[in-house]
């Protein structure tokens, strides 16, 4: 277990924006930046996602009040603890709802998931055992990199980049902190619950194949 925030008011019981989600490590964020890169050009009204805050989502809650943070990091911890490390592949980019009415830009999470598909039940039930509500949607895991800016419409072209896909390990799932700002979201990590069984697979060192040129 890994405990990076501990410091709670229970007496102002002050609210923060929060959600669950599989981290990447840096050099993942740093190809997925250059892939960005590549469509920033090409696709316009979009407000495209720092590298840094490139994660996967694993579940939102909204705003809570501090004091039932400890509860949450118990959940997370006590759910981590039944899994070891796997491998997530990325790869092939999407557009939600649809490519000739975007609203979001997506890459999606393919090989792997069935690991993280059993995590997310498994922290729906400990979530629920404290109080919070399960999802009404089906969990289809995949990485935000982008999201149109209001009021306005993304012409996505009939070609674009091709991303190719990159495998990265998943050792540990974090709570993070949100905080809006005008300039965009500042992320925060409060609490990182390690994977702490045996490897659930052969694990793979982080492989890029690399996305063609455009």
């Amino acid at each position: 277990m890994k405990l990076i925030f501990t410091v709670f008011s229970r007496e102002t019981s002050e609210a923060m924006r929060t959600f669950i989600a599989v981290e990447l490590q840096k050099d993942v964020q740093n190809f997925i930046g250059e892939y960005i890169d590549s469509l920033k050009n090409i696709v316009h009204d979009v407000n495209w996602v720092r590298p840094e805050n490139l994660h996967i989502t694993i579940k939102f809650l909204g705003e809570i009040p501090d004091n039932i943070v400890n509860k949450i990091t118990e959940a997370i911890s006590k759910t981590a603890s039944g899994y070891g490390p796997f491998s997530l592949v990325l790869s092939n980019l999407g557009f939600f709802p649809s490519v000739n009415a975007a609203r979001v830009v997506w890459i999606g999470a393919d090989g792997g998931i069935d690991h993280l598909l059993d995590f997310f039940h498994d922290l729906e039930n400990n979530l629920e055992a404290i109080g919070f509500d399960r999802e009404s949607r089906t969990f289809s895991p995949h990485l935000t990199i982008g999201r149109v800016k209001k009021d306005k419409k993304a012409k996505i072209p009939d070609k674009f980049p091709e991303f190719g896909q990159v495998r990265f390990d998943v050792k540990g799932i974090a709570l993070i902190k949100s905080k809006l700002t005008p300039t965009g979201p500042i992320y925060e990590k409060i609490y990182e619950g390690e994977l702490t069984q045996p490897p659930m697979e052969n694990l793979t060192y982080i492989e890029h194949i690399d996305h063609d040129d455009f």
